[in-house]
Parts: structure tokens; sequence; C-alpha cells
């Protein structure tokens, strides 16, 4: 028997060696021995690949999780290649509990395999090999505890495609890595300091779990030292926990625990979300961002993309200035009701997303595909009812053609929130950071306003005869100005289909060609022949089925991963964001990071007028300042949660992290270049506290 494993370790040995791993020579750093470590043969450009630091550590000696414990140090890997990026951040395996008198740290004994995920795409010529080269940096504690520092490279060759070491992609899949609970987490704030998690657990038993703990991702949240009190009812487990700090805005880490199996003590675990205490907020709090989101409300009506449609709504109250003023107010009222529901309706998407576990927040649709197209579609289709291509017997409705009803209103408030969906207003990032981290009432409320406050200039204009009597009487410069509406409505289908091109590349943007095209013969049929022929309906079936189809290959095309390369942003290098690089640059001098996207029309402005200016940039160049840049225009979890953590669903975001400050500075959504400067470089006698953004 023994003979038959030999030789079947040895085939697996042999089969293995067909296809060699990659690793650099072991070097010591002090105590520690590191290495680099990857399962392929070689990088393939443009292609995220897994790369792995392997720590060993002697007898009795610790390094440190990314959140130390009550002391210590999480370990820092900094890639230094030119053109090498971070994919993925470090999946850090389950730590241990290592007790040192009072105090409880959190790390690995023995040694450890630190994982993550590259891309390497050279801004010149590649030579056929990269030298990926590492700066890291560990403190590996016993009785005493010293900070080590080492310098690895690995060159690895460039290939069209990389083989993979089954072996030793088989030891990167099974690291002990604890899994993300999306359902089944409930977190109720008994006060400002205590909440009680609870966790859907299917077959729970209760011999499983011993020495149940609750591990915050940062440092100094828990008493670690003190396990929480743990109660198991059916197949839930319920940990109560005290905070130390109650002014986090989230307070996301792991359910540790041990488990016996077979007499050997396994530690296991598995992370979970954890929000900040809706209970936190004062009235005061709750009515400063209501009133940030009846701002944030109003300026949605100048965006580019609602404008349009409040003023074809305010001519269409215009030729009803005859009737009856009742029914002005009426169509006032039914509109507020179609902008607030649709506001509600969407809050309640966000708000149960969310609570499953999903990373997403305001804009996610924008970061869909299939929903990027969708819009685009919508905008042509509206820019042709403008131009008088069709009538849209609904929502908009047509001077001199048609009177709007109540249910008219209504869907003219629900056609103005969808066309709203690419904007973000300012002071709505506050508001909308607000209404999704705290209860599901407030939250509500805050949408409220905010769809209360973008139909407001309807309203009032409803109930104001005499601001009516202000505007020309109605005549043909009421069809001119619908028509010239229109080309708002094309320039926005335009812009999301370069956006598209962003996210699936040139053939996506065919596809919408095409689609887009058989919208328009559509429209024709449908106008030209009417719905009362077979023919018609058979050839408008034909085509509704080819805009379908086109629809969904659209859907089934793969997003493209944002560009995780350095770029540049005029004579500025932008550096993509990664959590540890900033913390890291951030010691040396001032860091700027721009959380931004595609998408978003207020960051595009500010980085226009503000960021791209020949002023800024020299003042970036002049200071050293390192500037990165977080791309949310695909999703991407790790600039989701830090969004979160900064209080906020949106972007834009701005940061200024100063070496001396624990906390960064957050600037307001419309930037200047003042503000820029003086956030980087703030005179003498102000604070480095935080800027509320307004």
């Amino acid at each position: 028997m023994n003979l038959v494993r030999c030789l079947f370790l040895a085939s697996l040995i042999a089969v293995s060696g067909i296809t060699s791993a990659a690793e650099s020579a072991w070097q010591s750093s002090g105590m520690a021995n590191a290495r680099i470590v990857t399962p392929i043969n070689g990088v393939v450009l443009g292609q995220s690949f897994p790369i792995g630091v392997e720590i060993k550590l002697p007898p009795g000696w610790h390094t440190y999780w990314r959140n130390p414990g009550d002391s210590g140090e999480a370990v820092q890997l900094r890639w230094q290649t030119e053109g090498l990026n971070v994919a993925e951040t470090i999946a850090w395996p389950m730590p241990q509990r290592i007790p040192y008198g009072p105090l409880i740290n959190l790390g690995y004994k023995q040694q450890v395999l630190l994982t993550q995920r590259l891309i390497y795409q050279p801004t010149e010529a590649s030579s056929g090999f990269v030298t990926i080269n590492l700066a890291g940096r560990w403190l590996v504690c016993e009785e005493v505890c010293i900070p080590e520092e080492a310098d690895l490279s690995l060159r690895l060759p460039i290939v069209e495609q990389a083989e993979v070491n089954s072996v030793l992609a088989m030891r990167f899949d099974q690291q002990p890595i604890p899994q993300t609970l999306k359902a089944g987490v409930e977190v109720q704030w008994l006060d400002t300091e205590t909440f009680n998690l609870t966790v859907d657990l299917p077959g729970l038993s209760r011999e499983n779990f011993q020495e149940v703990y609750f591990l915050p991702f940062e440092q100094d949240v828990v008493d670690l030292s003190l396990p929480p009190e743990v109660s198991y009812e059916d197949s839930k487990l319920a940990v109560k926990v005290r905070i130390l700090d109650a002014d986090r805005p989230s307070y996301d880490g792991l359910i540790w625990y041990q488990e016996s199996v077979q007499g050997q003590a396994i530690i296991a675990g598995f992370e979970v979300p954890v929000t900040s205490p809706g209970s936190s907020s004062t009235v005061f709090d709750a009515l400063q961002y209501l009133l940030l989101a009846l701002l944030g409300g109003l300026l949605l009506n100048i965006m580019p993309c609602v404008f349009p449609v409040l003023s074809i709504k305010v001519l269409a109250l215009l030729e009803e200035s005859a009737g009856s003023v009742p029914q002005q107010r009426a169509q006032g009222w039914w509109y507020t009701l179609g902008v607030i529901l649709s506001f509600l309706l969407i809050a309640g998407v966000l708000m149960l997303l969310r609570g499953l576990g999903e990373q997403i927040g305001w804009g996610f649709q924008l970061q869909n595909p299939l929903m990027v197209t969708l819009l685009a579609m919508l905008f042509l289709a509206l820019g042709l009812n403008l131009s008088g291509f069709f009538e849209l017997k609904f929502a908009l409705g047509t001077p001199s053609k048609s009177r709007s009803s109540g249910f008219n209103a209504m869907m003219g408030g629900v056609l103005a929130v969808l066309v709203a969906a690419p904007c973000t207003a300012p002071f709505m990032g506050a508001a909308l950071g607000f209404a999704l981290t705290h209860s599901v009432t407030e939250g509500l409320i805050v949408f409220t306003g905010l769809g209360f406050g973008m139909a407001l200039p309807f309203l009032l204009l409803a109930h104001s005869p005499n601001a009516l009597s202000l505007l020309p009487k109605p005549g043909q410069w009421m069809i001119t100005f619908k028509e010239a509406c229109a080309f708002l409505m094309y320039a926005t289908s335009i812009w999301l289909s370069w956006l598209l091109i962003q996210q699936v590349g040139s053939t996506g943007w065919l596809l919408l060609a095409g689609a887009c095209l058989q919208l328009v013969i559509l429209i024709w049929f449908w106008e030209r022949f009417g719905a009362n022929r077979w023919g018609t309906r058979l050839i408008v079936g034909f085509l509704v089925a080819g805009v379908g189809f086109t629809v969904a290959e659209i859907r089934q095309s793969k997003p493209e991963a944002s560009p995780q390369v350095t770029a540049q942003a005029g004579n500025i290098k932008a550096m993509v964001y990664d959590p540890a690089a900033v913390a890291d640059a951030a010691l040396e001098g001032p860091v700027f990071v721009n959380f931004t996207a595609d998408w978003c029309i207020t960051c595009k402005v500010n980085e226009a007028v503000a960021l791209g200016t020949d002023t800024t940039q020299a003042l970036f160049l002049r200071e050293g300042v390192r500037y990165f840049v977080a791309d949310w225009t695909n999703e991407d979890p790790m600039i989701t949660q830090a969004l979160s953590r900064y209080g906020r669903v949106g972007v834009p975001l701005y940061l200024v992290f100063h070496p001396d400050a624990t906390n960064p500075v957050i600037l307001p959504q419309i930037l200047t270049e003042t503000m820029i400067a003086q956030a980087l470089f703030p005179p003498a006698q102000s604070s480095r506290s935080s800027v509320n953004s307004g």
C-alpha cells in the first residue's frame, strides 16, 4: 500500500512539474524568512494573475493580521515595478488570537502565505520579461518585537497564455480565507456602544463553536480580551459586542471561533458587515441631512439629463394655464407623487440589496452594461419624441396637442427620476450616505426629501399662476424650444454610448448602434403604418424581437475591468487606488485620493475645472503630492467598502491624507483650486479636521 502511495505521489509530482511554478529565493529579514511565489509560469499583459508572499517564522515568534490587535503592526506589501498594479487586495487568512499578558494580538505563527492578484500593463514596449519587485515590512514578536524589512524580486517571462501549476494553485485556493456572508446577517444596535450581531447558519451545531469572538478589521474598536456574550437559537448564532469607538461609519469584521475536529482545535470564521448605528444620529443630524437632500433634489433639475423633461412639463402646464387653478395644482401634486414614489422605490431596492450584503451604492445601475444600453436607447427615443419624430402619449405630454391627465403628470415624475439616473447633484453624496447607513425610517425620510426637492420647482409653478404669467404666451416658440431640448437627449445618449465602450469595448457599442437602428425603424413603422394592419404588426414583432436579441447579446458581454495601470492626468501621475499604497504614501507626504467614475458628471466637471488645471497640476508636481484614482465606473467592492468607510454611497469623494493626521480631510463634492490647495497645505492657524462635505 505504501508503494502505491509513493508511486501516486511521484506521478503527481512528475505531472505538476510539466508546468513549473515560479518562486524567488528565500531571503532573511532577520528572524523571519520570506519569498515571492506564484503558480503561473508567466505573465499575460493586461490580465490579472495570482501571487503570494510566504513568511516563515522561528518557533514562538509571530507576525500580524490586517488588524494587529491591542499592539503590533500589520504586514505591509508594496509592489514597486513600474506598470504593476494591484487588481485585488491581500486575501488575509484567518488569524490566531495571541495573548500576551493583558493584551490580545491577532496574527500568525510559524508561517503564513498572503495572496493577492496583480496586473501588469507597462506604458512602454515590453522586453519579454518583467521583474516583480516587492518591498515588504513586517513586525515579528516573541518577548521582544523587531520591525523587519525585505526587498524581494521575481523575474517572469511575458507570455501569450500562462500555464498553471496545479499543486501550488490548489494551495492558493485552499488558504483559510474567511467566507463573506452576504445574507442572513442582522445587526441590531442596542445603544451607541453595543450591538447584537445575529447570523443565520442552517445546520448550526453549538458544539462546533468554541471561544466565539468578533474581530473587527480595524484596530481599537473592541476590547479583544473580553469574550462577547454568545447565544444560540435554532440555526441562529447571536453575538453581543460592546465597542470602544462609536464614531466610525462601519465596523466590518470576522466572527472568529474554534471548533474541535477529532480532538484538534481548528480556527474558522466568516466575514460579516456591520454598519454604523442608526440610533447614534440626533434629530438635528436627521434635519441637516434632510436639508442636504432637498438641496440636492433641487439641483438635479438643472442637470442636462433632467432639465429638458422639467422644461417640457412646464410648457404643458403653461398650455393649461387657461384652465382652472385647482386643475393646475393637481398636476403639480401628481407630478410630485410620481417623483417621490420613484425615489422611494430606488431606496427600497438599494436597502434590500445592501441588506443582503451586496456592495453597491448610488449609481450602481450605471455599472451594469445592460442598464447603460437601455438608458442610451431611452434617451434616443426621448430625443426623437422631442424632435417630433413621434408623439409620446404619456409622461412628457406635447404642447398644443394633448392635455395632461393626473396619470400623465405622475408618469412625467417617474420619467424625470429615470432620466436623472446618470446624474449626481451636489449635496446628494452626504445625504445618501446618511440615508443608507442609518435606520430604514431615516433613510426613507431622506429619500422623500430628495424627491420633494426635485419636484419642488414644478410644484411651486403649479401653485403660482402669477409666475406662469411671466412666461411668454403659448405659441410656436414652445414647439421650437421642445425641439431644441431634443439635442440634450441625443448628447446624453452619445455619452452613455461612450460609457458602454469603457465597459465592454467596441463590440458592445456596435451592438448598441444596431439596437438603436432597429428602435428607430420600429418607431417609423409604428408611426407610418399604424398598428391596425397584420403586416405592420408582424414587422413590428420582428423588430421588437431583434432589439431584444441585440440587447441580450450586450448583456452577455463580459465587462472589461477598469484598467489597473498607472495613468496620466495631465502632467500628474495618477496611481490606481489601493488602501495599503495610500497608507504607505501618506507616511512620506500629502496624498490626494479621487473617487470617480466615467458616468459621474459632477466628477468630470471637477476634474476639468479644479483637478486638471495648470495651477493644481503645478502644485502637485512642485510639492510632490501623491495622486490616487479610485475608478468606480465598473463594480469594485474594494472601492465600495472605502466609500462606506467614509460615510458615502456614491461618487465623487475627495480625500486628503497628511502624515501627521489620523483621519483624512474630506473635501466638498464641488471642488475649486483653492479648496484643493487649502486642504493639502492648510494655513498654520487652521486645524486639519475633516471638511464638511456640502
